[in-house]
């Protein structure tokens, strides 16, 4: 009876039988085991089911199982956590008792697992497994590991994407091994097939088995079908050999689908579906090169098309599954807007979803994945808005759908809200689908109709506290849902897609009105505010504040209400929230990384005393100044300190959107001159770049230098990197690729804290196919034969930031003396031109462009490059200083340069306050009245005077005078200028 009663406040649909099987386990476990079951049982979200496979795991297993769980009571809540979730991983569990083991030894649970991570555990398995049925082999090799994955993922301890990721990272892995068990068997039969090359040498004939759909994107869940498309090198055999290439990889395709989909008693590895491939169900299984090329530019669908946006490698020949990704994106993404594609795409969707509908009509329960505003509508307009913009913005084009859809709201192709409802309902329902799935091992996406099971699966996704939920899992669903569907409907279908014609017109998601609830939500806000913190509440009640800054306060303190943390910085900086108002009222840029990120509300009060190391001692107190002369002690810190790699990339990340957020806000509160701006942003990269070095542990051997914006210290928000990396001719190539890898990955990868800034290395010699890493034997050489005019103008920004100084200093010295063979070229005026005419005409459909129209920025840094090479000047610093630094020398006259200096000011000006106005990067004026407005205000009290004519009228009046100087120092008619 004290057994009874000690389970008696648990929720047990059966307590009868719960009774009987506590009892069952008293005698077999130890007291200690018994003891710690009724505390564990109440958060279980199915407590029969727990103890009933408990009871089993008792009963089954042996005496050394029983007596690890009392020497390590932790197992028992793990294994409490999947009979609890999981009737088929508890099922696993129980036929695998050393897994218990594996767990008490190994900090499994501690980290997510690499690709890497599944191959050293699978060769481990394979020699301890006498099984010689590989599928069986592999088929149980994944149950046990997603035992360990499920738990990571139910107890709190892993992301979706860390889940997702995990799931992918192990299939490839179990692809590889049955593309390796193939090829094995039909090698030993038929040998390697093989083909000559364009040397004419015999060579192996490659093949490469590439993921699409969920496993593509790195977004595979428990019971997903997986995508595959099987690809081979082109080319026969010159002898007549037993079997074509062709046949042989056929076959190959064959054999790796039926071991990997085979029904074995652990139940087969994949359901594997191979009608992605070109010509779908009819066509071959394993298709050449050449012919999948030609098949996406010539023959696909839109659809088609569209579904190469997650196509990524799984296994066998990596170079080759690249070159088929580098030839079928260019026809993925299109330069230009491509509506009719897109509404191609919706059609076929919209004829897919209703035929399953239809098939599914006659089942109950809502779909979290079909029906209106579930999982697949969410990843469908992900899709489509890449690609729309991902032809112009490369940066765009990846695979998984919470990566993308990040980026596209940090593009600004997604408002605030729209990107909350859209990411939390995406994790939502995903997290519901993860939950249905581990139930029972099934490919189920419908909710249940029982109560019981209903009951249970809140308890799965919800937790313990499920009770106290406002409203019941179905009702959540549905609200969720509803909101996708709504923006849903608004993007694709009620606000329709643009006519080709229509150029102007945007395809994004809109902010819809403010509803009748939001704003009783707002007051509920101030009913907190009143109570916590009456001077906030004061600042956030007053009745002069503009519509658009009520708005944008709203959303702040809703952000900030989302935990007690966030709240509590909040409630403690009222003053810190008024100055913010001057933020919401003019940048949407440092809005959202306020609503994104609250805490960041305290920089303001660190502004106030205009003291950085009131910052850095707030953030980092435990930092030291040890960063040299110049640099930021917190970045040194990031790079120096003990923290684990990715725990520095997201400090990395943190830091330098703070130090952004800072740096605009700061301009807000001083109207400072645009240049003092530019060379804090500056400042903040170069540190960031110097962190990222170090935390890759390079060599002393290299260096890191920049060109660009980067380079003329005009670094500005949201710009992208140009870096060239260098080393000593005898530090080893390899190892300095490998340090520049991880640099470019410390900056750019994309993480949950987003980026720190994208990075580009092509302006490196030969560009993208060049080497990553050179020498300055290699740019010396490059600069005296190869290097084209444009080459050595952009050369003139390069610039040391990080690394061995020597090294950048000799790397200078030979850019300059191999630039020094344009001065006298009687072509290199009219190669400069048109280079200038290309930039002119590539955007010559979009708005009057402040940097490449004619006249824009682009006239007036072409004039200071072209000048500087013609005459062997080097001079370093902004466009301003670089200006100025000609005439002092007699290379441009006075009155050109005091035009040109004007000019660039302005433009840099506005292009600045476009950018913290937006919050993106843009080359011409917003269209909205409200952004166009607020640009212009700004930019007169940035640049303290008025402009007669508007700022448009001003913006033509500069693009005139610096064209005119522009065509006097490169005329059209003549080899060598005038001035």
């Amino acid at each position: 009876m004290v057994q009874v009663t000690a389970i008696s406040h648990i929720a047990f649909r059966d307590p009868e039988a719960a009774a009987r099987n506590l009892e069952r386990i008293a005698t077999r476990a130890p007291h200690g085991v018994l003891e710690a079951l009724p505390t564990l049982l109440v958060g279980s979200p199915d407590p029969d089911a727990a103890l009933n496979l408990f009871e089993k795991l008792c009963a089954e297993g042996s005496d050394e199982t029983l007596r690890l769980l009392d020497r390590h009571r932790g197992l028992i809540h793990y294994a409490l956590a999947v009979f609890g979730y999981s009737q088929f991983l508890g099922e696993t569990l129980i036929q695998n008792p050393d897994l218990l083991q594996q767990l008490s030894r190994e900090k499994s649970l501690d980290r997510s697992h690499s690709r890497e991570d599944f191959e050293e555990s699978l060769a481990r398995f394979r020699t301890r497994s006498f099984e010689a049925d590989t599928a069986l082999a592999l088929a149980r090799f994944k149950r046990r590991e997603y035992v360990c994955i499920m738990l990571r993922d139910v107890l709190g301890l892993a992301t979706l994407a860390d889940t997702t990721g995990e799931i992918s990272a192990l299939s490839d892995v179990l692809i590889a091994e049955a593309l390796r068990e193939a090829d094995s068997v039909l090698r030993k039969r038929y040998g390697p097939p093989r083909h000559n090359d364009a040397q004419g040498r015999l060579v192996e004939t490659p093949f490469a088995v590439l993921s699409l759909g969920k496993l593509g994107g790195n977004e595979l869940n428990y019971s997903s079908d997986v995508d595959l498309m099987f690809l081979h090198g082109d080319g026969e055999p010159p002898a007549a050999p037993e079997i074509s290439n062709r046949e042989y990889f056929i076959r190959l395709a064959q054999q790796t689908t039926e071991l990997l989909s085979r029904l074995t008693r652990e139940g087969p590895v994949f359901r594997i579906d191979l009608r992605l491939r070109p010509q779908g169900s009819e066509g071959e299984p394993a298709v050449a090169l050449a012919q999948a090329l030609r098949y996406y530019a010539e023959v696909a669908h839109d659809w088609e098309l569209q579904a190469m946006i997650k196509a990524r490698h799984s296994a066998g020949d990596l170079a080759l599954a690249r070159e088929f990704l580098r030839g079928v994106l260019p026809c993925v993404y299109r330069a230009k807007l491509n509506f009719p594609a897109i509404e191609t795409a919706l059609d076929t969707r919209e004829k897919i979803s209703s035929h399953r509908r239809k098939r599914g009509a006659k089942a109950s329960g809502l779909d979290v994945k079909l029906d209106r505003g579930g999982i697949r509508d969410i990843e469908f307009l992900v899709q489509c808005l890449q690609r729309v913009y991902g032809g112009e913005e490369r940066w765009l084009r990846s695979g998984g759908t919470l990566f993308s859809l990040q980026k596209l709201h940090d593009k600004g192709h997604i408002s605030g809200k729209d990107f909350h409802d859209l990411n939390s309902g995406y994790e939502f329902l995903r997290r519901v689908e993860h939950r249905l799935q581990l139930r029972q091992g099934q490919q189920t996406h419908r909710l249940p109709q029982a109560e019981a099971e209903l009951r249970v699966l809140t308890r799965s996704v919800v937790g313990p506290r499920a009770a106290e939920a406002r409203e019941g899992i179905e009702d959540e669903v549905r609200r969720r849902m509803a909101a996708v569907a709504e923006i849903y409907h608004r993007v694709i279908h009620k606000q329709h897609l643009p006519k080709r014609e229509d150029r102007g017109s945007e395809f994004r998601l809109r902010a819809t009105a403010a509803e009748s609830g939001k704003e009783q939500s707002f007051k509920q806000i101030l009913e907190h505010l009143a109570g916590d913190s009456p001077r906030l509440y004061e600042i956030a009640a007053r009745r002069d504040l503009a519509s658009h800054t009520r708005r944008n306060l709203q959303r702040f303190l809703s952000a900030a209400l989302t935990s007690s943390e966030r709240y509590a910085a909040v409630a403690r900086a009222p003053e810190a929230v008024e100055r913010a108002l001057r933020i919401f009222a003019v940048s949407e840029g440092l809005t959202e990384i306020l609503i994104r990120h609250p805490e960041e509300i305290r920089t303001l009060e660190d502004l106030g005393e205009g003291n950085r190391a009131a910052e850095v001692e707030r953030l980092f107190p435990e930092a030291e100044d040890t960063a040299g002369a110049g640099r930021d002690p917190a970045f040194a810190h990031i790079a120096t300190g003990a923290a684990e790699p990715g725990e520095k990339m997201a400090l990395l990340r943190r830091y330098s959107r703070h130090r952004t957020f800072a740096a605009g806000a700061r301009d807000l509160a001083e109207l400072r001159p645009v240049y003092e701006s530019l060379e804090e942003l500056t400042a903040a990269a170069d540190d960031a770049i110097a962190a990222a070095l170090g935390m890759a542990g390079a060599p002393a051997q290299f260096a890191v230098l920049a060109l660009g914006r980067l380079g003329s210290r005009e670094f500005d928000i949201a710009s992208d990197a140009d870096l060239l990396f260098l080393r000593e001719e005898k530090l080893d190539a390899h190892k300095a690729a490998r340090a520049a890898e991880q640099i470019v990955e410390a900056l750019a990868a994309y993480t949950r804290e987003g980026t720190v800034f994208a990075v580009d290395p092509r302006l490196r010699p030969r560009g993208g196919e060049g080497e990553l890493v050179v020498t300055p034997a290699n740019l010396a050489a490059y600069f005296a034969g190869e290097a084209q005019a444009w080459e050595a103008l952009t050369y003139t920004k390069l610039r040391f930031v990080a690394g061995s100084a020597r090294l950048a200093e000799r790397a200078a010295a030979e850019v300059e003396r191999g630039s020094a063979r344009f001065a006298d070229d009687p072509a290199f005026p009219a190669a400069v031109r048109e280079m200038r005419l290309k930039l002119e005409k590539a955007e010559s459909s979009e708005p009057a462009s402040f940097k490449t129209g004619p006249g824009g920025f682009y006239d007036i840094d072409f004039v200071a490059s072209y000048l500087m090479v013609r005459h062997g000047v080097r001079l370093a610093g902004n466009i301003r200083e670089r200006l100025h630094g000609l005439a002092a020398q007699g290379r441009l006259s006075d009155n050109d340069c005091a035009t040109l200096d004007s000019a660039a000011e302005l433009l840099r000006t506005v292009e600045h306050v476009v950018r913290l106005v937006t919050g993106r990067a843009r080359k011409s004026v917003p269209a909205s009245d409200h952004a166009r407005e607020t640009v212009e205000r700004l930019t007169r009290k940035l640049l303290r005077r008025d402009f007669a004519g508007g700022l448009e009228g001003e913006l033509n009046r500069a693009f005139t005078s610096v064209r005119e100087v522009y065509e006097r120092v490169l005329p059209a008619d003549e080899a060598r200028p005038r001035s």
